[in-house]
């Protein structure tokens, strides 16, 4: 049965909370004492300011896996850090949500793609042949490398669909509030209602958390089919004697895995499918200090809390960073495209505390391995990326005004890909 949510806190009953603090108690970046915990949880609750919670809190899904009564504290912590804001939000983070009224980061990209790309993005606008059990479902980044996952020979028995104006809602779900979330998220399952499949295989684990676990378990609605990780689906065609390892991984010395801030919520699966495949392919692996359940944030979304990049983000990835130097290594496969963004680019920008260290991408490693050649990884496209959302440097500064323009239902891809 699907339950129309006005918000965040809608998906729990909050009279069920025992107040015992244990979620921030246990938070690996928070570790507040017992009467500290207790006393800002009760302020969340009553809608009043917790400052150690506004302060420090990093947005990394961890504490619904530590609250003792099932419920979502991370959600409540989101509702209130929005309503902190005070009716502003940055405009540069209203730029990164895919599909916003007035031109967005992803629209001005993809605007920007050679004539072969728009062609592949305008194929996987169309629903996929009706036989068609297994799809690809690929999103907001994945677009930017069409080419490569298009001509794919580990992912050539999938049907790719991922139209460009279309987005599974993380960014505005996790940047900028419920209202402009809905409308992405009604959008997307407009969308949806076209396709006759059994799975949908996400190349995106973001998307596979959110179409999987936020849209059903916040929002309230359930996909008519079955998602799985592009992870499960390799991992399924090796077991099946379908798929092998043509390019083994090297690297120096063994390598650490990222699986992301919201791996807390994809459960032990998702966490052991990544090794496994990275096994599989000739790593040997050495666990962060920080993971699983107890993972740690990469800083992009932190940037939500106080919408200050310095704050935010740069700070939070500086705690990631001293997690790998941890472990003695100097490589970090990441699982997801944000993580991957935001730490790699602390790199491209020459930040010190992530000198010498190099960044993985799980997806294009682990195609590359089991036999497919990237003419344009993710990495190569970074320049474009960032040139994108920086090019007015204003609105790093600028603020803009609550509620945000309403994104449409409706939409056409040849909008964004050949805009007037």
């Amino acid at each position: 049965m699907e339950t129309k949510r006005n918000n965040y806190m809608d998906c729990c009953n909050w009279d069920e909370c025992t107040e015992c603090g244990q979620c921030l108690m246990e938070c690996p970046v928070l570790q507040l004492d017992e009467d500290t915990a207790i006393h800002e949880f009760r302020q969340l609750l009553q809608g009043k300011e917790a400052p150690n919670v506004f302060s420090k809190c990093t947005l990394c899904f961890d504490c619904n896996q530590l609250c003792p009564e099932g419920l979502r504290p991370h959600e409540l912590i989101l509702q209130r850090l929005i309503e902190n804001r005070e009716g502003k939000v940055k405009y540069y983070l209203k730029y990164m949500v895919n599909g916003m009224p007035g031109g967005d980061m992803f629209q001005d990209y993809y605007a920007k793609m050679s004539p072969e790309e728009k062609v592949i993005l305008r194929k996987w606008s169309e629903y996929p042949p009706a036989d068609s059990k297994d799809i690809l479902w690929v999103g907001c980044l994945g677009k930017m490398i069409c080419k490569d996952l298009d001509n794919s020979q580990v992912l050539k028995d999938l049907p790719k669909f991922g139209p460009p104006d279309v987005c599974c809602g993380e960014l505005a779900y996790r940047l900028i509030g419920w209202d402009c979330y809905t409308d992405v998220v009604e959008r997307i399952l407009k969308r949806f209602e076209g396709l006759e499949i059994e799975r949908m295989v996400c190349y995106c684990a973001s998307c596979y958390n959110f179409l999987s676990n936020i849209l059903p378990n916040v929002y309230g609605k359930k996909l008519p089919f079955q998602l799985i990780s592009m992870y499960e689906w390799m991992l399924e065609k090796v077991e099946q004697g379908e798929l092998e390892v043509k390019k083994p991984l090297k690297y120096k010395d063994k390598l650490a895995v990222s699986e992301s801030c919201y791996v807390s919520e994809l459960g032990e699966k998702f966490q052991q499918d990544l090794r496994k495949l990275y096994e599989i392919a000739g790593a040997e692996l050495v666990e962060l200090p920080h993971h699983g359940d107890h993972n740690l944030s990469c800083g992009m979304v932190s940037i939500g809390r106080e919408m200050s990049l310095i704050n935010g983000a740069l700070r939070t990835s500086r705690m990631k960073m001293e997690d790998l130097k941890a472990t003695g290594v100097k490589d970090m496969a990441l699982n997801c495209p944000g993580c991957f963004l935001g730490l790699k680019g602390t790199n491209y920008f020459k930040f010190p505390w992530n000198k010498f260290r190099k960044m993985h991408y799980m997806p294009d490693e682990l195609l590359e391995a089991f036999g497919d050649k990237l003419e344009t990884p993710l990495a190569e496209k970074m320049g474009g990326i960032f040139s994108t959302l920086l090019k007015n440097k204003l609105m790093l500064f600028k603020k803009v005004d609550y509620p945000l323009p309403k994104i449409p239902v409706e939409s056409d891809p040849e909008d964004v890909l050949n805009p007037s």
